[in-house]
């Protein structure tokens, strides 16, 4: 069997590394207290300019840092931790395994990504690939970052699919955002998740559920933004009637000032990706 794991990337590593004293000198020289905790929007994990990014490009860190997750790779990156216990519930010899990392473009996140990868193909993972998404920066650009992980995930779950690979997401590390809406796809598209969490001793199995998005329901709202992704709420209001409110409450569809409402460009990409997949 050929196994394919989907993992997001959290800061595990620069919280454990900077937590050992025995790096305290390059942590201090590079002031690296908090690298594990900046925010998003912060303009030192601003990609690819940010001081974090710099990293990226340092020999001496990045030796310091891979040296130190060498050592003891589960306890030091949850990524791994949360791949390897993947292979206690699906067992298969790590050269038969494909990863993917998801990587939120900010410095931080690439920065644990990029050890990742070099930890987990010295530990003998077949193949493993960094894929970056749009970093969740704020409400304005929330569902466009959503887009951009729906877009980039489901092209290569659906790759290993269609090339025989079983595949698993492992749901423990990276941003809660992300992790919940990989969670969400995976079920519709049919794949079990894994889940740590710190409190709990054994991983937990996220199932694939008998979930299925009622398409025909939301057809009509389909076809009312088939040409734009906005309408005049007066026009919304003609063809969906009192539906209306209640897609307003659910946020399938999104109101805007000025009297427009709009469709959920997620959900859109989302619903064609299980139409797809019930054609199959």
């Amino acid at each position: 069997m050929r196994l394919a794991i989907a993992s997001t990337v959290g800061t595990s590593l620069l919280r454990n590394f900077v937590a050992d004293t025995r790096f305290r000198s390059i942590v201090e020289r590079f002031a690296m207290v908090d690298w594990d905790r900046v925010a998003v929007d912060d303009p030192r994990n601003t990609y690819p300019s940010g001081v974090i990014c710099r990293a990226l490009k340092n020999v001496e860190l990045l030796a310091k840092l891979e040296q130190f997750a060498l050592e003891n790779p589960v306890r030091a990156l949850a990524e791994v931790n949360g791949i390897e216990t993947t292979l206690t519930k699906f067992p298969t010899p790590r050269g038969a395994v494909d990863v993917v990392l998801i990587a939120s473009q900010t410095c931080n996140s690439l920065l644990c990504a990029q050890i990742a990868r070099k930890v987990l193909k010295a530990m003998g993972y077949s193949n493993v690939e960094v894929v970056e998404v749009k970093a969740l920066k704020s409400v304005d650009e929330f569902d466009e970052g959503l887009l951009e992980l729906l877009d980039k995930v489901v092209e290569h779950i659906e790759g290993y699919l269609k090339r025989g690979y079983k595949v698993v997401v492992s749901a423990t590390p990276g941003f809660k955002a992300e992790t919940a809406f990989l969670t969400i796809v995976a079920m519709l598209l049919g794949i079990p998740s894994i889940y740590i969490h710190e409190s709990f001793k054994a991983p937990v199995t996220l199932p694939v559920l008998p979930i299925r998005v009622d398409t025909a329901t939301l057809s009509e709202v389909l076809e009312l933004f088939r040409s734009s992704n906005c309408v005049d709420k007066g026009v919304a209001i003609n063809v969906l009637g009192e539906k209306l409110s209640e897609y307003l409450f659910t946020q399938i569809i999104t109101e805007k000032p000025g009297g427009e409402v709009c469709l959920r460009v997620w959900l859109s990409k989302l619903l064609k990706i299980v139409e797809q997949r019930i054609k199959e």
